[in-house]
């Protein structure tokens, strides 16, 4: 029996992209797609690269650009490019110990009047501070190492006492003895005959040290004595029998100065020191500081001795002020435990001995015009 059927399908019309079919199927058709974008890609990378290639060139750049005759530059660094930058120049001043030897470091925060290098007398194995371990008291801000006494006069050169007259008259004939060349006479001949006439016969001399055909001998040195002389460097041997003291050097005046409690030390043994360079303005401020110290005495002597009483030992006075090239000063603030007459003392002190000296224009190419500076003066 005859039955009814679906008619039969008839494929529709297939879609096309550019001279490519796309198959119905979906997974051939995304390979297809994907081929497809593969091509393309490439076809856009070989399009873009010489734009690139010009772009990163360096014959592209600067004069001639895109000209294959233009020159081609090179990069050098400069030699010194890359050295070592100079150490930063010290900020700190400190007080030096004006016994300890000269000695600059390589390289310090510190300066000071003095070149110097950090030691102690009892040095710290594990110290490695720039500054000596010092006994002091914890509040006391102060960088000062040593302390004197401000009343004890430093010891005088002494100076050998002048011979008397008589004594300058026997160095006088001395010295022109014994500039005097010794000459002695010629001695005669001694004839020794034999036992015969017809004997062997001699004739002896003696050779005086110093022969000189002159009739009587002259007194004067000797070769021997010429070379006692240059051993001993040629100077005049003062007589024994008449001593004279020896010169003495002056001895080293350090003002009194509170020292700050310091335990970190050093492991270097010497003489106690800081480590600081040499400035000319620490060598400057030293002066300054000497100078403002025995004006501060004469102003506390004077104000006892016009019946004002001490002040509280404790008491201190700060002063800044700032000081100019031209070695002027003006006062800026005080601030003082003090009761007015003895914090006035301590102004007067800073500005009595004003001007305290123009600066030297090295001074002034690291400073400029002025700077500020504090000074805290205490009473005990």
């Amino acid at each position: 029996m005859p039955t009814l059927s679906d008619p039969p399908v008839r494929p529709g019309p297939r879609r096309r992209v550019g001279w490519m079919r796309l198959s119905k199927d979906s997974d051939t058709r995304s390979i297809q797609i994907g081929v497809l974008g593969t091509v393309l890609i490439h076809l856009l990378l070989l399009g873009v690269a010489p734009l690139f290639e010009r772009r990163f060139d360096p014959a592209s750049v600067g004069p001639g650009a895109g000209d294959s005759s233009g020159s081609n530059f090179d990069i050098e660094l400069a030699p010194d490019a890359f050295e070592a930058p100079e150490p930063p120049p010290p900020q700190r001043f400190v007080e030096i110990n004006p016994d300890a030897p000269d000695n600059a470091p390589d390289e310090s925060r510190n300066f000071g009047a003095q070149n110097q290098q950090v030691a102690q007398e009892v040095p710290d194995p594990d110290g490695q501070s720039d500054a000596p371990a010092v006994e002091g008291q914890n509040e006391i801000e102060s960088t000062a190492i040593v302390s004197g006494a401000r009343n004890e006069e430093p010891a005088e050169i002494t100076s050998v006492q002048p011979p008397s007259p008589e004594v300058m008259q026997e160095i006088e004939q001395a010295l022109q003895e014994a500039a005097r060349q010794a000459q002695d006479p010629l001695s005669g001949t001694e004839k020794v005959d034999g036992d015969s006439a017809d004997g062997i016969g001699s004739n002896n001399v003696k050779l005086p040290a110093n022969p000189t055909a002159i009739p009587e001998r002259i007194e004067g040195t000797t070769e021997a004595t010429q070379r006692e002389g240059s051993a001993t460097g040629g100077a005049f041997r003062v007589d024994p029998s008449r001593p004279a003291p020896r010169p003495s050097l002056m001895a080293s005046q350090v003002r009194p100065a509170f020292l700050a409690e310091r335990v970190d030390g050093t492991s270097n043994l010497g003489v106690i020191a800081h480590t600081a360079l040499r400035t000319e303005y620490g060598a400057y401020l030293a002066r300054i500081i000497d100078a403002v110290d025995t004006q501060w005495d004469k102003n506390i002597r004077s104000k006892l001795e016009g019946g004002f009483s001490y002040p509280l030992a404790g008491s201190k006075v700060a002063v800044k002020f700032r000081l100019n090239k031209d070695g002027d000063v003006s006062i800026v603030a005080v601030d003082g435990s003090a009761d007015t007459v003895w914090n006035r003392v301590c102004v007067d002190a800073v500005a009595q001995r004003a001007p305290y000296g123009v600066w030297s224009d090295d001074m002034i190419a690291v400073m400029g015009d002025s700077t500020e500076i504090t000074f805290t003066f205490f009473y005990q």
